[in-house]
C-alpha cells in the first residue's frame, strides 16, 4: 500500500443519472458489413432512428451532432468518419435543408439487407 488515504466520493443524485444513463446498443451483424464498429453503432442508430421519430414521406429524419453525440456517445470526428463509411458503402443517405441548414439523414434498407445476405453467403462457404 501507498500510505495514501481513499476519501470515498459522494454518491450524487447527478452521479447516478450519468451512471445509470440509458446503454448504447447496436446489430453486431452490422460490424462485418460496414467494417468498422461506429460505423455499425451509428447506422443501428439510424435504423431505430428511422423508426421511433417521425421521417417525412420519404425516410428523411433529421438529426443533429449533438444528438448524435448524446444518443450514441461517438464524438464529432468519430461521427464524420462513421458518416463518411455508411455513406461510401451506400448505407446511408445525407442532405442539407433549410435556414438555417439541418442535416437530414435516410437510410437505404434495400443496400444493408443485399450487404448482410452477401456476408451471410460468405460466412457459409
Amino acid at each position: 500500500m501507498t500510505g495514501r488515504k481513499v476519501v470515498p466520493l459522494p454518491v450524487t443524485e447527478n452521479l447516478l443519472l450519468d451512471v445509470f444513463d440509458p446503454p448504447v446498443s447496436f446489430h453486431r451483424c452490422l460490424v462485418p458489413v460496414t467494417g468498422s464498429v461506429t460505423a455499425a453503432l451509428m447506422l443501428s442508430h439510424a435504423i431505430w432512428s428511422s423508426q421511433a421519430s417521425e421521417p417525412d414521406a420519404d425516410g428523411w429524419f433529421v438529426k443533429s451532432r449533438e444528438e448524435w453525440g448524446d444518443e450514441t456517445g461517438l464524438s464529432r470526428s468519430e461521427q464524420e468518419t462513421a458518416r463518411r463509411v455508411l455513406r461510401d458503402g451506400g448505407f446511408l443517405e445525407e442532405r442539407r435543408v433549410g435556414m438555417p441548414a439541418k442535416l437530414c439523414f435516410r437510410v437505404r434498407p434495400d443496400h444493408v439487407l443485399r450487404a448482410l445476405q452477401r456476408h451471410a453467403a460468405g460466412a457459409r462457404r
